[in-house]
């Protein structure tokens, strides 16, 4: 098992108005916790031989209330936590991409204070443009849906924008370790760009058994940070 594989995650996911498919990799990490694997490790001997490196995860669904929620298309989701009350001290906070138009100030909040208390910050498609409306993103290099790049650059002047699939910064961080931000494209991106940090962060054949065949994500095709053309 990497070094750096913690015994327990508590993982916020800002999901209202967000879409779908910017957020499905949160399943990578699920399939890596404590819980789905008491649900799968009777089925094949070789899944059972992968139980002590499940990790125990606590996820955070957030919205500005508890009432059921929009996300496209159409989709209505029960969160289990308002951005008020959310703890701010986390492991990571995951941003899914949403309507330029959706900036509700209990998120702003959430993201203000909760910025130096949680060591790995990742987004999403247009999730960084929402992050980026607070300011924290200013001087530092981040990416966002290619289609969207040159929006993104009107909007939030002082991002330094880059034309990847996804980009990894340092961030400021009040606790132990250094403080990571990765920024993703499209859908697609933000998945490889998860896939990597579960690659580069938990047991690599843990992380290939339990989440990338069984969720048959392919390893054979563009993986890296940048596009090809």
């Amino acid at each position: 098992m990497a070094a750096t594989t913690p015994k327990k995650l508590r993982i916020a996911v800002m999901l209202e108005m967000v879409q779908l498919s910017d957020i499905m990799g949160i399943d990578i990490f699920g399939n890596l916790s404590q819980e789905y694997m008491s649900q799968i490790h009777h089925f094949e001997p070789a899944w059972a031989a992968f139980a002590p490196h499940a990790v125990e995860m606590e996820f955070f669904f957030l919205a500005t209330t508890l009432e059921p929620a929009h996300m496209t298309p159409g989709l209505k989701f029960v969160p289990n936590m308002t951005y008020d009350d959310c703890p701010r001290d986390l492991d990571i906070v995951i941003v899914g991409g949403t309507f330029f138009s959706h900036r509700p100030a209990a998120a702003d909040r959430f993201m203000k204070e909760a910025w130096l208390r949680t060591r790995v910050w990742m987004t999403t498609c247009t999730g960084s443009v929402w992050l980026a409306s607070t300011g924290l993103l200013d001087g530092r290099k981040a990416t966002t849906n290619r289609e969207g790049l040159a929006i993104a650059k009107k909007l939030c002047p002082d991002v330094d924008w880059q034309d990847q699939r996804w980009v990894v910064e340092e961030k400021p961080f009040d606790g132990e370790g250094k403080g990571e931000l990765w920024t993703a494209g499209g859908a697609g991106a933000g998945l490889n760009m998860i896939a990597t940090y579960c690659m580069e962060n938990f047991d690599k054949e843990f992380v290939t058994t339990l989440a990338l065949k069984p969720l048959e994500f392919r390893l054979d095709g563009n993986m890296s940070q940048f596009y090809l053309a």
